[in-house]
């Protein structure tokens, strides 16, 4: 306890040495051409996957133009877009063998190709029940038979998941090849509803563990995200929330177990804290270096990460997980200091800590040259004049998509976007690329 409380003192002294850190979202709102469906927004976790399989002609979208992510898949729908992803031949054939799938269905075709594939088995009384919803565990199964996967032994993966069960294989397999994210209770959920975006993101994962033959890349789809104030940009896993008030952060609360602050992760959530030192002095990195190790006192190395020199400090008592200090091109160094909660879900936070660091880039911040208040007018001026929207909101860096309008207003949805730092929120309608309006604060009643 005596050794936690030291750390805390030190850490707030350093603190006080640090500039804070805001976290600025995209640069410019995403071109409505490249979202085709009004409920998914390129924020959505599944963006990547959904578009490439709608690419493929694998998924559609419904009549009313919109995607339906949430909706839940039944087993006939899933194993027709298994099939269809890994590349299974369909069989001519309609004979099934299951008592509820008539050979004037749809579905008979990829039904009886499966079953003929040892793909499915069906149930004890003979019956495949192609209108009920499809599980994880079921998915995982139809997906790895499928996609032609050596399964292997059950092994422990998930503390709800036990090694008698079977689907346990099938669960080890998706924790090693990272097969869907894992849930951020750190549990498995065999039984749990999958919807067309779950599926979609399975579906899309086995495509590239396939093409790759290594486990998929959690962060490969994650948004880079730009931090002016202190001259980087990171990538920042989906789900993830941000704090722009005081100390700079990114967290993942713990929704589940009722958190609601960032500074006190609970069992699975996790906070990534931002400050930086301006070092007016201009000392060396390695001197900047030698100075903090001596005033921790605690375990620490000096590394590269990503091009950057770097000190890597190792104290993981209590909620601390680690803490990062690296070296700018313009003479500051970043700190960062990570906390997590030590739940089933923890590992996995420790990793997308470790990942996000990795990610971090140098960004030399530009400035237009105006104050905010000049923006803000401009920004007004813009109001209602067709195609000038992208360019106009170009002049703030922290703009923040927190609601969409599926249905718009004649021809195309609808964004809210938030600044932060001018404290104003657009009404930007996509299709004519125009600023519709502007109020103070955070707010989507216009």
């Amino acid at each position: 306890m005596q050794k936690k409380s030291l750390y805390l003192l030190v850490l707030v002294a350093l603190v006080a040495m640090f500039s804070v850190s805001v976290f600025m979202g995209p640069t410019a709102p995403v071109r409505a051409e490249t979202i085709p469906f009004p409920d998914v927004s390129a924020t959505n976790p599944h963006f990547s996957a959904i578009m490439s399989l709608v690419d493929q002609g694998i998924l559609e979208g419904y009549s009313d133009g919109t995607f339906k992510p949430d909706q839940e898949v039944n087993r006939a729908e899933a194993l027709k877009i298994i099939l269809m992803a890994m590349s299974v031949s369909i069989g001519t054939g309609t004979a099934t063998g299951f008592s509820d799938v008539p050979a004037t269905e749809w579905y008979a075709p990829y039904v009886g190709t499966a079953a003929a594939a040892g793909i499915v088995s069906g149930y004890s009384d003979g019956s495949f029940l192609p209108g009920q919803t499809v599980n994880r565990a079921e998915a995982v199964k139809m997906l790895t038979l499928a996609g032609g996967s050596e399964i292997g032994s059950a092994e422990s993966s998930f503390s709800d998941v036990s090694v008698d069960s079977w689907y346990a294989a099938y669960a080890s397999y998706a924790k090693k090849w990272n097969l869907e994210p894992v849930q951020t209770d750190g549990l498995w959920h065999a039984d749990a509803a999958i919807s067309r975006a779950n599926l979609a993101e399975m579906v899309y994962r086995m495509q590239k563990i396939k093409q790759s033959g290594s486990g998929f890349d959690e962060s490969t789809n994650w948004q880079r995200g730009d931090f002016p104030a202190v001259d980087i940009s990171m990538k920042v896993p989906f789900g993830w929330g941000v704090k722009q008030e005081g100390v700079g952060s990114a967290f993942l609360l713990d929704s589940a177990n009722g958190q609601i602050s960032l500074l006190n992760p609970y069992a699975n959530g996790g906070t990534l804290l931002m400050t930086r030192y301006m070092n007016t002095e201009g000392a060396s990195a390695s001197d900047v270096f030698a100075g903090i190790r001596a005033r921790l006192g605690v375990e620490s190395e000096v590394a590269q990460i990503g091009g950057f020199d770097a000190l890597v400090v190792y104290d993981e008592s209590g909620l601390s997980y680690r803490q990062w200090y690296l070296a700018m091109p313009n003479g500051e160094i970043v700190n960062f200091w990570a906390m997590r909660g030590d739940g089933a879900y923890s590992p996995y936070l420790e990793w997308f800590f470790d990942t996000m660091i990795a990610s971090v880039e140098f960004s030399a911040s530009s400035d237009s040259g105006l104050t905010i208040d000049e923006i803000v007018s401009d920004l007004r001026g813009a109001i209602q004049v067709d195609g000038t929207g992208e360019q106009m909101m170009a002049l703030l860096s922290d703009w923040e998509l927190f609601e969409t309008d599926a249905i718009g207003v004649g021809t195309g949805p609808v964004d809210y976007y938030y600044s932060p730092s001018a404290n104003i929120t657009l009404k930007y309608e996509r299709s004519f690329d125009v600023i519709l309006d502007l109020r103070d604060g955070e707010t989507s009643a216009f």
